[in-house]
C-alpha cells in the first residue's frame, strides 16, 4: 500500500472533518511513516485536489478536497448492490474514438469507465447494465463533455449470455480473490484477538485496504449473471462485521492522541 493511500484510508476511515499534522504523525507511528515524508506526501495530494489545508494559528489542518470526496463517493459506491429485481434489459453503452497516437487520453477515458464497472464488449463500445440509481449520466459527465464520446442507452436484440457477461467481466477471476480475501479476513480475525489497540489500527487499515480494494472489483451485476457460489455478498458482509469489530478493538488508540 502507497503511503498516499494509507494516509487517505487512515482520513476515510476515522471520518473526522480535519486533521492537524501532529495527529496524521501520530496515527502513522505504526506504519513508521518519516515526518518528512508526510509532508512531501500531503503537499502532493494537496497538488493534485485530493487535500485542502488551512492554518489554525502556527498548525496546518488537513481535509478531503472535492476530489477526494469524489473518491471516497466511489468507495461507498462498492458496498451498495443495485436491486436488479425489475431491470428491463437495458444497457447504457459509451461510445467513443480516439486517435491511436492519444494514449495519455485513451487512458483516462478506459479508467473511468473501468471504476463505473464498464466494460469493452468492442472497440470504441464499452457497456454497462443500466441501473437509475448509479446515475451513469452524472458520473461520466466530464467525459462526454469532450466532444468525441457519447453515452447512450440500448438493448439487445439478441440477449447477452451468462457466459458471455462473465467472460467480459472476468467473473471467474474476481470470485478466486474474493475467496482469498474471506481467508484473508479469517486469519486478520485470529490476530485481532490477541491484538493490542495499536495492532488492532494496523491491522484495520492494512487488511481493510486489501479487502475494499477487491470491492473495487465487484461488477454489480444483475443476479442471474453471477455464477451460483459467487462470494461477492459474502465477502461484503463479512468485511462489514470485521470492520465493527476492529474499529472497536482499534479506537483507544486513534482517540488516545493528546
Amino acid at each position: 500500500m502507497k503511503d498516499s493511500d494509507l494516509i487517505y484510508g487512515i482520513m476515510a476511515s476515522l471520518g473526522k472533518v480535519e486533521y492537524s499534522v501532529s495527529y496524521l504523525k501520530y496515527l502513522l507511528e505504526p506504519f513508521h511513516v518519516t515526518d518528512s515524508s508526510l509532508r512531501t506526501i500531503l503537499s502532493r495530494m494537496i497538488s493534485k485536489g485530493v487535500l485542502q489545508s488551512k492554518k489554525k494559528g502556527k498548525s496546518a489542518y488537513y481535509s478531503f478536497a472535492d476530489k477526494g470526496k469524489r473518491i471516497g463517493s466511489n468507495v461507498s459506491f462498492s458496498f451498495k448492490i443495485p436491486d436488479w429485481s425489475n431491470w428491463n434489459h437495458s444497457w447504457w453503452g459509451f461510445l467513443f474514438s480516439i486517435p491511436d497516437d492519444d494514449k495519455a487520453l485513451r487512458h483516462k477515458v478506459t479508467k473511468k469507465l473501468s471504476l463505473y464497472r464498464f466494460v469493452s464488449l468492442y472497440p470504441g463500445c464499452w457497456i454497462r447494465p443500466l441501473h437509475d440509481s448509479e446515475k451513469i449520466e452524472e458520473c461520466l459527465q466530464d467525459l462526454t463533455s469532450l466532444g468525441f464520446c457519447h453515452l447512450t442507452k440500448m438493448e439487445f436484440v439478441s440477449e447477452l449470455t451468462e457466459e458471455r457477461i462473465q467472460k467480459l467481466w472476468k467473473i471467474d477471476s474476481i470470485n478466486y480473490d474474493y475467496k482469498k480475501g474471506l481467508d484473508l479476513i479469517k486469519t486478520s480475525s485470529v490476530k485481532l484477538e490477541n491484538a493490542n489497540p495499536e495492532e488492532a489500527f494496523r491491522l484495520k487499515m492494512t487488511t481493510g485496504n486489501e479487502i475494499v480494494q477487491l470491492l473495487f472489483t465487484d461488477p454489480l451485476l444483475p443476479d442471474f449473471y453471477l455464477p451460483e457460489d459467487w462470494k461477492g455478498t459474502e465477502l461484503r458482509q463479512a468485511f462489514v462485521r470485521w470492520e465493527k469489530s476492529v474499529y472497536e478493538k482499534s479506537k483507544l488508540f486513534w482517540n488516545n492522541y493528546k
